[in-house]
């Protein structure tokens, strides 16, 4: 007999789901995979049905791992990457694949809703943007483009909503979901600005109904028990976005916290209760009191994404090195980036790989490898790479700055690639602040196994984890290596303000290319 929690993380390429009891301790765990399909025009999706048979699974085996009775489990909660946009019929079935956040097609929507109802107005509502990136935007890009399957649906679902509709049968969203599904978001309200939605052609009944993060929303099914393991009634508690998630396990949580999570993305959030939001920024409803607080975000779109894509491309002759030795391959790749001196030799990456989100919001960039010569190795490509995506967070750090968002020292960094100390080292001297390494923690799903516990009555409010998490390794600043890439810095952003007008040319450049390609391929 005991309390016993579950959370469910989707993120951009595995689902992972945790057990934990009433003191933090991770009794089972599950990690599973799956494949992210992107193509040149710049579209990333995912089946949404995998979010659904990945969250069943890990949840399923996690239990397992754990020996615990699923009568003993108090609450579910879920999370994941954000936004997404999946069209769901009557029936709770996909009609879409679901296009999420790295997903850029929605351009023409975009420039289509500032010039309907005007940037300040939705900076005004929503305390975002309109661009690709959020959910509306991507709803307007199905209603535009596959208008049969708009009309059909009945509701749309987030990445995390879909899993939690499966669980449940109810069509909902939380407020950290609806904050990035933006635009037609009243994000001090907490409400659907309905004048807007229908303003740009949309129509609000096909937005979800909206509730706090930490509020039960139904109960686990029958046919969703046979599938998970839980136990049938077991109550299913709202969630919230995936790096919110990871901020409530961090105990990320107070006036002025903040953290970086080095995932596929690099976001860094601030946690704040005074309803000012900062432009080009992102703003997200806080998971943690969800009525009253929020997180000021920088959400770019390469950092632990670029690692991954050189070890792909680059990497298999060390992946064979690493696997001799007894080495992690990412743990290696950082070591031999390690060896390339600050600053790469003079080499500088733009880490726009696929269009970056904040503070730029530029669809069509792409990446930029500056400086190259004869004596770079693909160890500088690879430092650079890490290094750019340092500098892609000091843009947005220096927005914040400026507008003189409380910031609370030192800067919590983890997951992904915050493992590597050498990239902790990195994010430290080209922001000039101390970090320090959350090294115990599971992530998201921790998070998300909290948040039920407060939904389900288990634990009072967040405030749990602070007993819980272990903070270590602080890396300080070094101020010669501050000032290289305070230098280098500047030419970053130089570079950016060269070529942005220049990406205009390459798209029809890559739609002639793919032309080609396609002419050739039928023939």
């Amino acid at each position: 007999m005991g309390n016993y929690l579950v959370g469910c993380d989707i993120g951009s390429s595995q689902t992972k789901a945790v057990v934990i009891d009433e003191e933090g301790n991770v009794l089972g765990k599950k990690y599973i995979g799956y494949p992210t399909l992107t193509n040149s025009k710049g579209w990333a999706e995912h089946d949404p049905e995998q979010y659904w048979s990945t969250t069943a699974d890990c949840i399923a085996e996690s239990i397992k791992e754990a020996r615990i009775d699923p009568k003993d489990i108090r609450g579910v909660a879920i999370s994941a990457h954000s936004p997404a946009s999946i069209l769901v019929d009557e029936n709770f079935n996909a009609l879409n694949l679901s296009h999420f956040w790295m997903d850029r097609r929605g351009t023409a929507e975009a420039e289509y809703i500032n010039e309907k109802i005007g940037a300040d107005r939705v900076f005004e509502v929503s305390g975002n943007v309109s661009d690709p990136y959020y959910a509306t935007v991507k709803l307007l890009w199905e209603k535009n483009n596959r208008p049969e399957l708009y009309n059909r649906a009945k509701k749309f679902q987030t990445a995390a909503d879909y899993p939690r509709m499966k669980l449940t049968g109810k069509m909902v969203t939380d407020y950290s979901n609806a904050s990035l599904i933006g635009v037609g978001f009243d994000i001090v309200g907490r409400k659907w600005n309905t004048d807007i939605l229908e303003t740009i052609g949309l129509d609000p009944d096909k937005f979800p109904d909206l509730v706090p993060c930490e509020q039960v929303v139904g109960e686990v099914t029958a046919e969703a028990a046979e599938r998970t393991g839980l136990k049938k009634g077991t109550p299913v508690i709202a969630g919230t976005v995936d790096c919110n998630a990871a901020w409530v396990a961090g105990g990320v949580l107070d006036d002025g916290d903040m953290s970086l999570v080095m995932g596929s993305a690099g976001v860094m959030g601030v946690v704040h209760e005074e309803p000012t939001f900062t432009r080009n920024l992102v703003t997200i409803i806080h998971a943690a009191n969800s009525e009253k607080m929020y997180t000021t975000v920088v959400a770019t779109c390469g950092c632990g994404s670029s690692l991954q894509y050189f070890k792909e491309k680059f990497g298999d002759l060390d992946g064979i090195v690493a696997d001799q030795v007894g080495m992690n391959k990412y743990t290696y790749l950082c070591d031999k980036a390690g060896e390339v001196p600050v600053g790469s030799d003079g080499l500088i990456t733009l880490p726009y790989y696929m269009g970056e989100r904040t503070p730029i919001w530029n669809p069509i960039s792409r990446g930029v490898v500056f400086g190259l010569g004869y004596s770079h190795t693909k160890y500088h490509m690879l430092r650079s790479f890490m290094e750019g995506s340092a500098l892609a967070i000091k843009h947005n750090f220096e927005l914040m700055r400026e507008t003189g968002v409380k910031m609370n020292m030192p800067l919590i960094m983890g997951e992904g690639g915050a493992q590597s100390r050498i990239w902790r080292q990195i994010i430290s001297d080209c922001l000039g602040i101390p970090g320090i390494y959350m090294s115990n923690s599971m992530g998201a799903p921790v998070g998300d196994a909290i948040l039920a516990g407060v939904g389900a009555g288990v634990f009072r409010d967040c405030n749990v984890v602070k007993d819980w998490v272990k903070l270590s390794d602080k890396t300080e600043p070094d101020a010669k290596n501050h000032e290289i890439y305070n230098d280098i810095y500047k030419i970053y952003r130089e570079l950016y303000e060269e070529v942005k007008d220049t990406y205009k040319e390459l798209v029809p450049l890559v739609k002639k290319i793919d032309a080609v390609k396609a002419s050739k391929e039928n023939n």
